[in-house]
């Protein structure tokens, strides 16, 4: 895939990642996340987009679903290692927060007031 392909599925994955801490999920599953964020980090760092691509539709398959069972397994927010795992990635990827919006006068606010 080219680099217009592969800064596509990076914007994908990293909008994955925002709200991966959110998620509630079984231990188990937990583990599929660490091993599909590990195959992420690999697609990453060789900007591989095809690999990357199929390491997002893993993260997409094992994230939560909506319908709950009853008497289901219990479930967890992500463990530290998926968290730590998370964050190195989004880093990885050029994300990060998001910049914090600056407020702008208004023309009629009239000119900025000088510092005291």
């Amino acid at each position: 895939m080219s680099a217009p392909a592969f800064d596509a599925v990076r914007r994908d994955v990293l909008d994955l990642l925002g709200e991966l801490p959110a998620w509630q999920l079984p231990a188990a599953d937990w583990q599929r996340i660490a091993t599909a964020l590990a195959a992420a980090a690999e697609a990453a760092a060789a900007t591989d987009a095809a690999a990357l691509d199929a390491a997002l539709a893993d993260l997409e398959l094992a994230g939560p679903v909506r319908i709950t069972r009853l008497g289901s397994t219990p479930v967890l927010p992500p463990p530290p290692p998926v968290r730590e795992r998370t964050n190195h990635l989004v880093h990885a990827l050029g994300g990060g927060p998001p910049p914090q919006p600056q407020p702008q006068p208004h023309p009629s606010d009239g000119p900025p007031e000088e510092p005291r």
